[in-house]
C-alpha cells in the first residue's frame, strides 16, 4: 500500500492515458467487484481520465495490502504496462512482496455477489449432489467468476472431486496462488456437466461462501 501511496502522483498519471484498458484489467485480475466497476464506469463518462485513475487507486488502497500487492504484480504485465513506458521501467524496480493466501473475504472487502443467482431451493445445506439449487451453473460460476477467484481456498480437495484430465488438473496445481489456480480451474469450465460438478465441490468444501453467494 505505501509504494502506491508514495507514487500515486506518478501513477496517476500514467494509469490516466487509458483507464478503460485498466478497468478490464483489474475486473479480469478480481482486484474490484462488479458494482466498484460499475462506479469507475460511470465516473469515466462523466468525468476526466484523471478522476478514474484517482477513484481507482483509492479503491485498491481501501482493500488492503494483498489486493496492493496483486495490483502491483497486475502492473507488471506488458498488456497492462504498455499504455505507458515510463509506467513499465516504474513497475521494474518495485520490489513486491508475496501475498497471503486469501480467505472467503481478504480480497474483496464486504464482498456482494452479483444479483441474477435463482435459486430453486432455500435451503442451502451444504451437501454433495445439491448442485440443483442454482438453475444455471454455468452462468453462476460466469456471474460470480471474481469472488469465486479470491476467496476460494479449498482448491485441491475440489480438484480432486472435479476429476478434471489429468494435464488440466497439473495446469492449475501448477500456478503459485491460489488465485491463479481458481481463475485457471476456472477456465476449464466448459461444459454443464462439469459446472454442475464443480458448483457441487463448492457447496461441500466451501459451504460458508456458498451460503453468502445464494443467500
Amino acid at each position: 500500500m505505501d509504494i502506491i501511496v508514495k507514487n500515486k502522483l506518478k501513477l496517476i498519471k500514467w494509469l490516466k492515458v487509458d483507464p478503460t484498458i485498466i478497468l478490464q484489467h483489474v475486473q479480469t485480475h478480481g482486484l474490484i467487484t462488479i458494482s466498484e466497476y460499475g462506479k469507475l464506469k460511470s465516473i469515466s463518462k462523466n468525468a476526466s481520465e484523471e478522476n478514474v485513475a484517482i477513484e481507482l487507486l483509492d479503491i485498491i488502497c481501501e482493500k488492503g495490502e494483498n489486493v496492493c500487492q496483486d495490483f502491483l504484480k497486475m502492473l507488471e504485465d506488458d498488456d497492462v504496462n504498455e499504455i505507458s513506458p515510463e509506467l513499465r521501467v516504474w513497475i521494474k524496480t518495485v520490489e513486491l512482496k508475496e501475498t497471503e493466501k486469501a480467505g472467503p473475504s481478504n480480497h474483496l472487502q464486504n464482498p456482494k455477489p452479483p444479483s441474477g443467482v435463482s435459486a430453486i431451493d432455500q435451503t442451502k445445506d451444504c451437501e454433495r449432489g445439491k448442485s440443483k439449487v442454482v438453475t444455471d451453473c454455468k452462468e453462476f460460476l460466469k456471474k460470480n467468476h471474481g469472488f469465486l477467484v479470491q476467496s476460494v481456498k479449498h482448491i485441491e480437495v475440489i480438484l480432486d472431486d472435479l476429476k478434471l484430465h489429468p494435464e488440466s488438473a497439473a495446469n492449475v496445481r501448477s500456478k503459485g496462488t491460489d488465485q491463479a489456480k481458481m481463475r485457471e480451474l476456472l477456465g476449464y469450465i466448459n461444459s454443464k456437466a462439469i459446472a454442475e460438478r464443480l458448483v457441487d465441490a463448492l457447496l461441500e468444501h466451501e459451504c460458508d461462501l456458498m451460503d453468502e453467494l445464494l443467500s
